[in-house]
């Protein structure tokens, strides 16, 4: 099957791939083949960015197949930017009579670790660990939330994700033991909250791994919901209307 996957959890990340369904027979799901890949790391020019990107990715293969699924990220992530590439996987799903499908930043950025993980230490080391998932939400803090792995291709989350100050992450990461591994775009800005821990994916989301997510969860019959996770209101609310005076 076909799918485009979207992330605009900081920067901008779209990827076409191919995924043959179903796993292989020692259980670990079969490469993804990428098809288009492209990045941009500017924060705030996701929806001019967005439109030239899926142009190029949908006229990248040389054959017809048609697309299948569309995957997007659906945050925790700063409000403008998750709401352009939810609205742009929204939008094609609907032209292309398609199914969208939700997987959370979070969860990808701490699948991305579990993969390095595996590189360094192996994938028994990999399935005992545990991740703390931490990136920019900016004015100085951070999303945050645990993880272990559940199977080869999809992720545990052992707390709510949440959006709190470095220090406080810091504090989570030492609750979790000595063994927990830090991960994320905030470790990186913030290094106190790594405390001298090597800091393995500095990403805020990635498009490859969300798709091997979705595809894992929607093998065990899950609803991938496209609903964002915005964890505080944005920068721009609308005005309250005037308060009538009361009469003298």
């Amino acid at each position: 099957m076909r799918i485009l996957s979207i992330d605009s959890s900081l920067g901008t990340q779209l990827l076409l791939c191919d995924a043959e369904p179903g796993v292989s027979a020692d259980g670990v799901r079969r490469p993804l083949e990428i098809l288009s890949a492209q990045a941009l790391q500017d924060s705030r020019r996701h929806a001019e960015s967005l439109g030239p990107m899926l142009a190029t990715a949908l006229a990248a293969p040389s054959d017809d197949v048609p697309l299948d699924a569309v995957v997007a990220a659906t945050g925790p992530a700063p409000f403008t930017g998750l709401r352009a590439g939810l609205v742009t996987a929204r939008a094609l799903s609907r032209a292309r009579s398609i199914p969208a499908h939700g997987v959370p930043s979070l969860d990808a950025v701490a699948r991305l670790a579990l993969d390095e993980l595996t590189a360094e230490r192996g994938r028994e080391a990999a399935e005992a660990a545990t991740i703390l998932v931490a990136t920019d939400a900016r004015r100085k803090e951070v999303y945050c939330a645990a993880y272990r792995a559940r199977g080869a291709d999809d992720v545990e989350a052992l707390s709510a994700p949440a959006v709190t100050t470095p220090l406080a992450a810091a504090e989570r990461l030492a609750g979790l033991g000595p063994d927990a591994v830090p991960a994320g775009s905030g470790c990186v800005l913030y290094p106190e909250i790594a405390d001298g821990r090597p800091v393995l994916a500095p990403a805020s989301g990635s498009a490859e791994a969300q798709v091997r997510i979705a595809l894992a969860r929607l093998a065990r019959g899950e609803e991938l919901a496209t609903e964002p996770l915005y964890l505080r209101l944005a920068d721009v609310q609308m005005p309250a209307g005037r308060k009538r005076a009361l009469a003298g």
